[in-house]
């Protein structure tokens, strides 16, 4: 999100005032030289320009990637500076229509047209049959947000390509102890 003062942030929740959020540059200098992949959880499409620019400052933006990607979003993310940012594509599939072969080819044909590299989902809306039709079909799968260890396990089963967690000790520890 961005501040009033334009100062681009991490917050969840809208920024109305120039204390919200914390800011993004503080988490990007950590993570300079480390690697790490960043999920940017879009919530403001005005900011992809800054946001370009910041990750190209901190020598991040290569190892960046967007979710929070609505469709009505995608042509903002393809006329901006990130347009060459892979990005998940915001999704409630259906658990049951899944398994119908029209549903299939929808899900399919929504990611073909926006370019999308996925789907972005709460994992709840997440199951054997998207995984594999994403995966079987070189799509990508990311869920949100993971915070139980049970719901850590069911998702892992899933071999989504992206986890969001606001337990990330847990869900490392989940996956170190994984199939012991």
């Amino acid at each position: 999100r961005q501040r009033p003062n334009g100062t681009l942030v991490m917050s969840h929740d809208l920024v109305v005032t120039n204390n919200d959020g914390v800011e993004l540059s503080k988490a990007l200098s950590l993570l300079k030289g480390t690697g790490i992949l960043i999920n940017l959880d879009i919530k403001e499409t005005r900011t992809l320009n800054a946001l370009h620019d910041m990750l190209i400052e901190y020598g991040v933006y290569g190892s960046s990637f967007l979710t929070g990607i609505e469709e009505s979003d995608v042509a903002a993310v393809k006329n901006s500076t990130c347009s060459d940012l892979e990005y998940y594509l915001n999704s409630q599939p259906s658990r049951w229509r899944i398994f119908t072969e029209d549903y299939q080819a929808k899900i399919l044909a929504t990611l073909e047209e926006t370019g999308a590299v996925g789907i972005n989902c709460h994992f709840k809306y997440a199951g054997g049959q998207l995984s594999d039709l994403l995966h079987s079909n070189g799509y990508k799968l990311s869920v949100w947000t993971v915070n139980k260890t049970k719901d850590m396990k069911r998702s892992l089963v899933l071999k989504p390509d992206n986890i969001t967690t606001k337990q990330y000790d847990l869900l490392t520890a989940t996956i170190n102890n994984w199939g012991k």
